[in-house]
């Protein structure tokens, strides 16, 4: 495990070091953005070096500054050390396992996908949606189960490369996940399941057809969700 360090970049403190913040609850505080909504809490300074490498931002302290923590960017975050000692795909089947055992814990949802979608993005702070094929930020990206995950077995919820993929939050993420859109034979079709508006049709009709770069891999979990939301 890397020490995680950044300096204060202005006013009395200029200079002093900075290291992640230990709050109350005994957590680490990562995020992909400054809204409090998409914080993530980690127990291990392994899991947040982990974050920090796929981009998120930390909050950040130093013990002898009376100053709030800081939410402190990747880039100015650095490490004492070049290598990387684990990566998503290491913590990801005991983080799993946390949400198995408390599925009402919001934060230990949030810490799944957060890792989860580190893992799909191999190390980028930008993505392609699987079902547009359009470039999104990591805040703009969610890892879609194809199966639900309420009803994926235990092998299913911990096959990472094939179970998830990663969709935008422009649409795709809900049009997919509230059944809307499935897919088939590796294509993009709308369910005709539910009933939709002009602007929700237009919609559809930009992406039905695509083609989907993991079909190979997970259709099986494509063919779940496209049998579930039959009408």
């Amino acid at each position: 495990m890397n020490d995680l360090q950044a300096k204060v970049s202005a006013g009395d403190h200029k200079g002093k070091p900075l290291y992640p913040h230990l709050h109350k609850d005994g957590k680490y505080v990562a995020s992909p953005t400054r809204f409090e909504i998409d914080y993530i809490r980690v127990d291990e300074l392994d899991e947040l070096e982990v974050l920090v490498r796929s981009g998120y931002a930390v909050r950040m302290s130093n013990p002898d500054i009376p100053n709030a923590p800081s939410l402190i960017i990747t880039k100015n975050i650095h490490f004492t050390e070049d290598d990387a000692v684990l990566t998503p795909a290491e913590l990801l089947p005991g983080i799993i396992d946390q949400v198995d055992l408390d599925r009402d814990c919001i934060s230990k949802a949030r810490k799944e996908q957060a890792f989860l979608r580190a893992h799909l993005l191999r190390g980028s702070v930008i993505g392609k949606c699987v079902i547009c094929h359009n470039i999104f930020p990591v805040d703009m990206l969610v890892a879609a189960h194809l199966k639900m995950r309420s009803a994926c077995n235990k092998s299913e919820r911990r096959d990472i490369d094939n179970v998830a993929a990663l969709m935008c939050k422009t649409g795709c993420d809900d049009l997919y996940e509230r059944g809307y859109i499935s897919v088939e034979a590796g294509r993009v079709i709308s369910t005709n399941s539910k009933t939709v508006t002009p602007r929700l049709s237009e919609m559809i009709a930009n992406i039905e057809g695509l083609t989907i770069a993991n079909w190979a891999s997970s259709s099986y979990y494509y063919d779940w969700h496209r049998k579930k939301t039959a009408r």
